[in-house]
């Protein structure tokens, strides 16, 4: 079966990651078009000077393998439509390149995978923006961008942080780890210090505790008026010039 013919094979209803990576790459060790096609999507689909680049692209092959979604050889999923690289099939490949390219496919089927791509299943060529909501990067190599798609449980403690609560009782308590909206007391502004009343000098405060003479009708004023009594007066910035008699010239008189 040609490696076109292989890509044909449709993805089985079900299949068990496990055993479908042991078939694909016995597969791809029983027959060198398998691993051909392996080496071809790492080749046109990453820079070949990167190889966490190539090994990124093997990963995501080797993982649509092993997704029920997908065909269970690796020609089959090199070669679906519309997936990878017009003509990677077909395409001439340099011959000075293979042996490098070779080596790191042979690691993939042996095991090694990208550890910063995961599980992840798509990727692009990076600095390409797109607007969908469901997908999450997760690293950048080989001039390409690799996501998952959907939405993933740790995504929602991220973009939802939580705080811890403690009592501030003595007693020991659980601490409870709550959210930012369920807990909007933690954060509520503390409130103003209550205003402290003015301090009066001993002097006021005798003249305003002091006992009015018998028969004397109640002064309103009169805390206000003996205060103003205990404030300094001002200094008048007034000069007298003292003459001696013997510098007064001519005669004093009286109208």
């Amino acid at each position: 079966m040609s490696p076109v013919e292989t890509a044909a094979v449709s993805a089985p209803a079900a299949k068990d990651p496990v055993a479908a990576r042991k078939r694909a790459v016995a597969l791809a060790k029983a027959d060198p078009r398998e691993k051909d096609c392996l080496v071809r999507a790492m080749y046109f689909e990453s820079n070949r000077s990167s190889e966490a680049g190539l090994l990124g692209v093997g990963t995501v092959v080797m993982n649509r393998v092993e997704s029920a979604r997908y065909p269970e050889t690796i020609c089959g999923v090199v070669g679906a439509p519309r997936q990878f690289a017009a003509g990677v099939l077909s395409r001439p490949m340099p011959e000075h390149t293979r042996p490098q390219i070779e080596a790191l496919a042979e690691d993939i089927l042996n095991g090694r995978r990208n550890e910063a791509v995961g599980a992840a299943k798509h990727f692009h060529m990076a600095g390409l923006r797109f607007g969908y909501n469901n997908m999450h990067y997760v690293t950048v190599a080989g001039g390409n961008a690799f996501y998952v798609r959907g939405e993933r449980p740790e995504r929602k403690r991220i973009e939802e942080p939580t705080i811890q609560l403690a009592s501030a009782t003595t007693t020991a308590s659980p601490v409870v780890s709550t959210s930012f909206a369920s807990a909007p007391l933690a954060f509520a502004p503390e409130a103003p210090a209550p205003r402290l009343p003015a301090l009066e000098t001993p002097a006021v405060m005798l003249v305003k505790n002091a006992p009015l003479p018998p028969g004397r009708p109640l002064d309103l004023a009169l805390p206000k008026a003996s205060a103003r009594a205990f404030v300094t007066p001002p200094k008048a910035d007034n000069r007298v010039a003292l003459l001696q008699g013997s510098e007064i010239r001519g005669s004093l008189s009286t109208r």
